[in-house]
């Protein structure tokens, strides 16, 4: 044999050694996620119990089968940490001693150490020698220095069966995909199908499509002829007709399978998630020197390994902030009548289509006097309501703390929360009662690749809004529709809802709607929120394969989830809704064909009534008025109001709310009840702001409602012109 012919075969023998050393690598890495899971697992039930004998073995186990895991791997560090703790943990086991604190504490540390050789394993990255030599070093600290004996080191020369290849004690992944039916398949092909289904479904539209413009095209043909039938062209239309239809249906059947088979493809268990949760938490638990116990519930649901992802950091989040904030000390729970252990109980549970993941404390609940007071650092002015307040925690940069710690107080946290549950169409809400806890909810879909959306058209461009943030559909004429601090209303008999223009809220290259006798509106709510924006027209309801949003920018991604592909070709946006309706619900808004302030201009000046019991509001709101041209008449109360109003005539009425006598909603409701006055514009100008108390206006009778606290001279003519220029049309 000729020298090339040696070294040929030398080369191809070390290539395939080297595929197999990376095989194996890649099912050490694998391998090592589980066994440090069940290692955290193990050792969390010693420390509650450190004379659990089957978790002492648990935890003997998971270092044996490592230390012959990371020998076939290839990865001497980590094979002799798992020996030296091996042997003392055999020590324990053969009754030489009992496991202790120490030792339980550096069984985590040797944990840790796992974990971060197998992140670094996983990216690529040397093994964290320096780590794992400090763990090492620390466990024969314990007077265990016995010698690591390992298999003889593979040889220099050439040889028909290398040591390495001889060593290996894990399955190749062909030996494991016959044991276990199953096979490992890149994301990237499970997206290929799922793409590949949504195009499917899409060819299965059109032609379903197809069918109908032939069957219209027989139905033309028999029109131009009079009526006539041609019986053997009608009968070969009438079967392809048919033929169409059928296999139309096949497809889409075929393309729900398939999407069906790729979804199922990409789901993962919950508890891939939450399991490694119980650790972290005990980690929190000790900085912060409290006793918490960690409950999951619902880890055998399945959702899109996307979803659960995204879920993650949001999770850990929620987790160490229920033990930080949440969780009170020990001496305080036996205080207050509690075990000295907390418990944060982490339940997931499937609605529909829909994963909601509930973490729950049993500490004080939220402090509302601290939320509020650091809302009041920020310069905002906080709200009465509980629920809005609660809320607020979610807000980037909010926080409590004073000062930063290494577990939380740069209120960046719970923001993140609400983020990763927006950017899946999902929600975060949170509910807190005093003494019992806190719960807070994440509602996602179960799914990112695909969604139900409702199709509107903006401008000639088709939008996707999901389905489940969408109440209702309605439409309004825009001259009924009620004002209040500038914003156009649509009174409900739940509570008036502001009305948005779409058009307005993505801005450009998007232009507002021309004026239209009447409008199409969707009602949306979020998180208790609601708001209707205007569209130009509903087109339907649809299942769509979603893509992901790239290289547009921070600007496009915060208002828009993701792009579908329509079975005519066309691309869609898939909007963010809780963005839209945080933004929507902060915007100033009129609708077009809501005034009519050039005719009002026209017209000679009308007579307003100012009703307050403050001569400085009243003073002010009579030179406002007047110097826009409107005669003016003051009463201090209802009472005087209403007296006025029998022996006059007025155009509209300014009204404050709290004053004797008789206030402004008795007012308002006595107009309206009098079919003299009962079309008599009435704005409420007052500095109660909570959303109640404006439903109760607006509930009332009133036509606006404007805030004290957001009073604007400009606002309140705008309104007082639209108002007189609308009853003057009625009455036309």
């Amino acid at each position: 044999m000729s020298w090339g012919r040696i070294s040929s075969a030398w080369l191809a023998l070390a290539v395939a050694d080297d595929a197999l050393a990376a095989r194996l690598l890649a099912i050490f890495i694998d391998e090592l996620d589980e066994q440090v899971q069940q290692l955290n697992v193990d050792m969390l039930a010693l420390e509650r119990n450190p004379a659990d004998a089957e978790r002492l073995r648990g935890v003997f186990r998971v270092m044996h089968t490592l230390k012959g895991a990371s020998r076939a791997a290839g990865l001497p560090a980590v094979e002799e940490l798992c020996h030296v703790v091996e042997t003392e943990l055999s020590g324990i086991r053969g009754g030489v001693g009992a496991i202790d604190g120490t030792q339980i504490a550096l069984l985590f540390k040797v944990a840790d150490a796992l974990e971060e050789t197998r992140n670094d394993l996983r990216a690529g990255l040397p093994t964290p020698d320096a780590t794992l030599a400090a763990v090492l070093h620390m466990a024969r600290g314990r007077g265990l220095s016995a010698p690591l004996v390992r298999a003889p080191a593979k040889p220099t020369t050439p040889s028909p069966q290398p040591a390495v290849m001889a060593a290996p004690t894990a399955p190749t992944v062909e030996e494991s995909a016959r044991a276990t039916g199953q096979i490992r398949v890149s994301l990237h092909q499970v997206d290929a199908i799922a793409g590949a289904a949504g195009e499917i479904a899409g060819l299965a539209t059109t032609l379903s499509d197809r069918a109908a413009d032939v069957a219209a095209l027989r139905s033309r043909r028999r029109h131009l002829r009079g009526g006539a039938p041609d019986g053997g062209l009608d009968r070969e239309l009438t079967q392809l007709l048919r033929c169409a239809n059928e296999d139309a249906r096949a497809l889409a059947a075929l393309s729900g399978r398939l999407g069906a088979s790729a979804r199922h493809l990409r789901q993962r268990p919950l508890g891939e998630i939450t399991e490694t949760l119980p650790r972290a938490a005990r980690d929190v638990a000790t900085v912060v020197e409290k006793q918490v116990r960690v409950t999951l519930v619902g880890g055998e649901i399945e959702a899109d390994r996307a979803v659960l992802e995204a879920l993650r950091e949001p999770l850990l989040h929620i987790v160490r902030n229920a033990i930080d904030h949440g969780i009170e000390r020990p001496e305080e729970r036996v205080t207050a009548g509690k075990p000295a252990e907390g418990e944060v109980r982490i339940e997931g549970s499937l609605r529909g289509d829909r994963l909601r993941l509930a973490v729950s404390d049993d500490g004080h609940g939220l402090d509302l006097d601290a939320v509020r007071r650091g809302i009041q650092r920020r310069g905002r002015s906080a709200s009465i309501d509980q629920d809005a307040l609660a809320l607020a925690i979610f807000d980037d940069g909010f926080s409590t703390r004073d000062t930063a710690t290494t577990i939380s107080g740069r209120g960046v946290g719970l923001a993140i929360v609400r983020a990763a549950a927006e950017r899946m169409g999902g929600t975060a809400s949170v509910t807190s009662h005093a003494g019992v806890g806190t719960t807070i909810t994440l509602d996602v879909p179960v799914s990112v690749a695909t969604m139900r959306v409702v199709l509107v058209d903006v401008g000639g461009v088709l939008l996707g809004i999901p389905s489940t943030f969408v109440v209702r559909a309605a439409r309004a004429d825009p001259r009924k529709l009620a004002r209040a601090d500038g914003r156009a209303m649509l009174v409900t008999k739940q509570a008036p809802i502001a009305v948005v223009s779409l058009a307005a809220l993505l801005g450009a290259p998007f232009a507002e709607p021309a004026p239209a006798a009447m409008i199409q509106l969707v009602i949306l709510e979020n998180s208790g929120r609601t708001l209707a924006i205007v569209v130009d027209d509903l087109i339907d309801e649809r299942e769509l394969v979603l893509r992901p949003l790239e290289h547009a920018g921070p600007a496009a991604t915060e208002s828009i989830v993701g792009t579908a592909l329509l079975s005519t070709g066309a691309v869609t946006l898939v909007l963010n809704v809780p963005a839209l309706v945080a933004e929507g619900q902060g915007r100033s808004s009129a609708i077009a064909g809501m005034a009519d302030e050039e005719g009002v201009r026209t017209r000679a000046p009308s007579r307003v009534l100012v009703v307050d019991d403050s001569i400085t509001s009243r003073t002010l709101e009579q030179s406002v008025l007047s110097a826009a041209g409107y005669e003016v008449i003051t009463a201090v109360d209802g009472a005087e109001a209403w007296r006025m109003l029998e022996r006059q005539t007025v155009a509209l009425v300014v009204s404050d709310v709290e004053m004797p006598h008789l206030d402004g909603f008795g007012l308002c409701e006595r107009i309206r009840a009098n079919p003299r006055t009962a079309s008599l514009p009435v704005i409420l100008v007052t500095s109660l702001d909570e959303p109640a108390q404006r439903a109760r206006g607006l509930e009332a009778g009133a036509d606006a409602y404007i805030t004290k606290s957001s009073f604007d001279q400009d606002t309140l003519l705008d309104t007082v012109r639209m108002l007189i220029g609308r009853a003057a049309g009625q009455s036309r």
